[in-house]
C-alpha cells in the first residue's frame, strides 16, 4: 500500500463520527486478528498463554463474558455489539 492511500485514509477517517470510527477500529482489529492468527505465536506468547489457560483453570481468575464486554463497551463508546 503506498503512503499517499495511507494519507488518504487517515484523512478520511478524521472526518468519521466518533461511532463510525469505533467501527472502523474493530474492523481493523479483526482483520489484524485474523492475520495474527496466521502466525506462529513466540515462546514468550506461548508461556502467557498457557499460565493464562493454567489461572482460568485453577479458579484464580474468572472470565469476563463477552456480550458483558461488549455490553460495556456499547454503554461507554456507542459501539455497535
Amino acid at each position: 500500500m503506498s503512503m499517499t492511500t495511507i494519507e488518504t485514509l487517515k484523512a478520511e477517517t478524521v472526518k468519521l463520527s466518533k461511532l463510525e470510527k469505533l467501527e472502523f477500529m474493530q474492523f481493523l482489529l479483526e482483520v489484524l486478528s485474523t492475520e495474527e492468527r496466521a502466525l506462529a505465536l513466540t515462546s514468550e506468547q506461548e508461556r502467557t498463554l498457557h499460565r493464562r489457560l493454567e489461572e482460568l483453570q485453577s479458579g484464580r481468575v474468572q472470565p469476563v463474558p463477552a456480550p458483558q464486554v461488549k455490553a460495556k463497551l456499547v454503554k461507554k463508546y456507542g459501539l455497535q455489539a
